[in-house]
């Protein structure tokens, strides 16, 4: 199995919301019992987004996903990833707290990324960022 790097939402009481993030080649790979545990919601509401995206051929699933399969105790078993684009589209189709707080995350980095220019970091940084009233605060 690839790496699959690792995003959070991290709340504590009384404090703003934290997301951490570990990309793997600028990319994150999640399954969807995990997506769902990210935004809060439901697997059945990330399986019906996922279904409609795909149908309406805004994602192509075989660009977007792959599929991990192993066996368990003599049973073939597999697990769907899929990518950090399949995130960021399901983001903006849900409205649970979690989901807001990740799209505020992707435009905030798409915008300290255009401020600082294309500079290839040697290495994928872990992110962290702070969430408070409407201020982005990075640490890197």
């Amino acid at each position: 199995m690839k790496e699959t790097g690792y995003i959070k939402i991290i709340q504590e009481e009384g404090k703003a919301p934290l997301v951490e993030a570990q990309l793997v080649n600028d990319t994150v790979w999640m399954p969807k019992w995990k997506i769902a545990r990210l935004f809060n919601v439901f697997n059945q509401k990330i399986e019906m987004n996922l279904r409609s995206i795909f149908k309406s051929h805004l994602l192509w699933e075989k660009d977007c996903s792959y599929t991990y399969r192993y066996t368990d105790k003599d049973i073939e078993k597999q697990i769907v990833y899929y990518n950090l684009e399949v995130l960021i589209f399901l983001s903006y189709r849900i409205s649970s707290f979690e989901a807001q707080i990740f799209r505020q995350f992707v435009n905030s980095a798409l915008r300290e990324h255009l401020q600082k220019g294309d500079t290839k970091a040697e290495e994928s940084p872990k992110l962290l960022w702070f969430f408070q009233s409407g201020k982005d605060y990075w640490v890197n």
